[in-house]
């Protein structure tokens, strides 16, 4: 028999707004998850950093570059790219709301098809390279294209996410 695995986050509130729903992601840096955004009335994809990495001497420099993550991604406005709502702190939790995107990423699509035709690929690729010339218009460099990354809204619209390792052109 397998073990049931429980997000402690599922079900709680955030930040007195944000009510946890599900997981959508779990990466390196923080896990994503579907929120209602009870101000609003509306989903939102809320994005929480690992608590463990907030801990000791380099849990600082950690916070502060989730909150460059958050000023950096705010600053950006395009439709190809997913959009940065809010940025907080509950306690230990702190968070981003983005933007939910209803669908699947680029390598979950891969994964469940197959190959893209050449007319699909490029339409994916225009999108990409709009949202990447969007963020190098204000300074930023994503510098983690990968195909989860990229996301498939179930409504055609094409985003790209993620600008955890973004920084400013003059940083680089």
């Amino acid at each position: 028999m397998g073990a049931t695995i429980t997000d402690p986050l599922v079900g709680r509130l955030v930040d007195g707004r944000y009510e946890v729903v599900s997981r959508i992601a779990r990466g390196g840096m923080a896990t994503v998850y579907l929120a209602i955004d009870r101000r609003l009335d509306r989903e939102v994809a809320l994005k929480v950093m690992h608590p463990h990495l907030a801990e000791g001497a380099a849990g600082a420099a950690f916070i502060a570059r989730f909150r460059r993550e958050a000023r950096a991604a705010a600053r950006l406005t395009h439709p190809a790219l997913v959009g940065v709502l809010d940025q907080g702190v509950d306690g230990e939790t702190s968070y981003l709301t983005m933007e939910y995107v209803d669908g699947v990423n680029l390598r979950q699509h891969l994964s469940g098809r197959g190959s893209l035709t050449v007319a699909e690929s490029f339409g994916i690729l225009e999108r990409v390279l709009d949202g990447l010339a969007a963020a190098h218009r204000t300074g930023l460099v994503h510098r983690d294209i990968k195909p989860e990354n990229v996301l498939l809204a179930t409504d055609g619209r094409i985003k790209l996410a993620d600008f955890g390792l973004a920084r400013a052109v003059t940083e680089v």
